[in-house]
């Protein structure tokens, strides 16, 4: 007769006779765990009782119902351990998830045959401190979500999201931090997408008061069709809103970020959103499509290979700070290109930023627009829009192989060696910023003055050269790095006097 134990310990078998009362406790529960004679398998189902543990020695568990977690309750899951989910199954958590794994040994969330999906880890209402690290999901399909969450808060951290075309995560008013993890492509090279609108890494919306919604440093594969990387909207400042900085985006057919609110977008990498043959829609395909008479500030962000940047729409306003486009194909920023449902776009604030390989530039611009651009690089044509714009070739590092760097006499950060290199030229965008823009955490010698790209104002900045040797000691008063205290140190030193630059 099969034998019914739970664990309180995973590494630790229960005594024959606590089995018969956990056995009457559980059944109350709706718990099941089974422990075949041979095997150390698990099942389970229903709702955990307090203190529930699932390790690499129950491997692996089975859930063959719902599993519930109940609001009071944690259920930790250890490393190493793998759990699959019987077709059209779900965990629902009410209580507390801590699933963290480690490098060496990750967890497992994926379905138990080779046909079918499950139905994802839902979070309900739980604000606790919820926890998935270093795992994978796969093969769960709904359009709740691998990972759902309806007003609760989870940190997501070196998680991969893999085998689903529906969407992986969703969130509705809650907090979410999304950090290190790596979604796949949606779609195979051969294969069409399977749904319009509802393939998409990130959907959701609204953050709650106090809250947050961060996505960073992860890699999003490529989509298809008419289906976006992010799709979200809600907030508006002073209400927390989305900061979504340093990932990288590798392409798709529509848009990388729909947005509907005030968004930081900051350190990106975005390239190949091209509309494909699959999106029938009437919008374009953009890196982000900024909607909602919303505030979009955009900085040191890389776009590369894309048909638009931005399509500012609906009363909405851009600040895009010190970034860099290279070989885009339509209008990079456009306020209006006549698409139906969409009304003209508020304006843009464009600084310190290169367009290189880019012929149309801005697009949709009126006499009513509040638009600027000043200090840039770019074609003549759009020089009337501000002051400091210049034409030139950027003498970016190796554009060939993705090294967007400015090359210098005096250094410029080298991404393979990891240290500084000199050239034997330098890019005209080098101390070509905004007289007026912090030089932010730009390396000496910086010459006072930010640079224009992604890399302007950052630990990675070119730096400065005067025509000479770097100078190698940091004279007291030298603001601009020249080895020499002069007027044109007093004279940036005036420019920024008593200047507050806290955001």
């Amino acid at each position: 007769m099969e034998e019914v134990h739970v664990y309180k310990d995973p590494a630790t078998a229960v005594l024959n006779v606590a089995a018969l009362f956990y056995r009457l406790f559980a059944t109350m529960c709706g718990v099941f765990l089974v422990i075949g004679a041979n095997t150390q398998a698990s099942t389970w189902q229903g709702t955990l009782p307090p203190g529930t543990v699932w390790g690499p020695q129950q491997n692996p568990c089975l859930v063959t119902g719902d599993v519930i977690v109940p609001s009071g309750t944690t259920l930790t899951i250890l490393p190493g351990t793998t759990v699959l989910f019987q077709e059209a199954t779900r965990m629902v958590i009410r209580g507390r998830l801590l699933a963290e794994g480690t490098p060496a040994e990750p967890i497992r969330f994926t379905r138990e045959a080779d046909k079918g999906y499950w139905l994802g880890i839902q979070f309900d209402q739980t604000i606790e401190d919820n926890r998935v690290c270093h795992a994978s999901l796969e093969y769960a399909r709904t359009d709740d979500g691998m990972i759902g969450l309806q007003k609760s808060n989870l940190l997501l951290e070196y998680v991969g999201f893999d085998h689903c075309d529906r969407r992986r995560i969703r969130t509705m008013d809650s907090n979410l931090i999304v950090r290190h993890c790596q979604f796949a492509d949606m779609f195979g090279p051969d294969e069409p997408p399977s749904t319009d609108n509802l393939s998409e890494n990130i959907w959701g919306s609204g953050i709650p008061d106090g809250g947050w919604f961060i996505i960073e440093n992860n890699i999003f594969g490529t989509n298809k069709g008419h289906n976006d990387a992010i799709d979200f909207d809600g907030p508006a400042w002073p209400k927390p809103i989305p900061h979504i900085r340093n990932n990288v985006f590798l392409g798709g057919g529509d848009d990388a970020l729909d947005l509907e609110c005030d968004a930081l977008i900051e350190g990106n990498l975005f390239m190949n959103f091209v509309k494909d043959r699959y999106n029938k829609a009437t919008g374009e395909s953009n890196a982000v499509s900024a909607g909602a008479g919303k505030h979009y500030t955009m900085t040191h962000n890389i776009f590369i290979n894309s048909q638009h940047i931005a399509q500012v729409k609906d009363d909405s306003f851009l600040t895009f700070i010190n970034n860099t486009a290279i070989n885009i194909s339509g209008a990079a920023i456009y306020l209006d290109l006549s698409l139906p449902g969409r009304k003209p776009g508020r304006g843009a604030a464009i600084a310190n930023s290169i367009f290189w390989q880019t012929p149309l530039v801005f697009a949709g611009i009126t006499d009513q627009s509040d638009f600027g651009v000043s200090y840039s690089l770019l074609a003549e044509t759009w020089h009337q829009f501000g002051p400091g714009n210049i034409e030139a070739d950027p003498l970016f590092a190796d554009p060939n192989n993705g090294d967007y760097h400015l090359k210098s006499q005096a250094g410029r950060w080298d991404p393979n060696s990891q240290g500084w290199v000199k050239d034997d030229v330098t890019s005209p965008c080098i101390d070509a910023g905004d007289p007026m823009s912090p030089i932010g955490y730009e390396p000496f010698p910086n010459g006072g003055r930010i640079n224009m790209g992604a890399y302007g104002g950052t630990t990675e900045a070119s730096k400065s050269y005067f025509g000479e040797p770097v100078c190698e000691t940091i004279v007291a008063g030298d603001i601009n790095g020249d080895c020499i205290v002069n007027f044109k140190d007093f004279a940036l030193m005036a420019c920024h006097w008593l200047e507050d630059n806290n955001p």
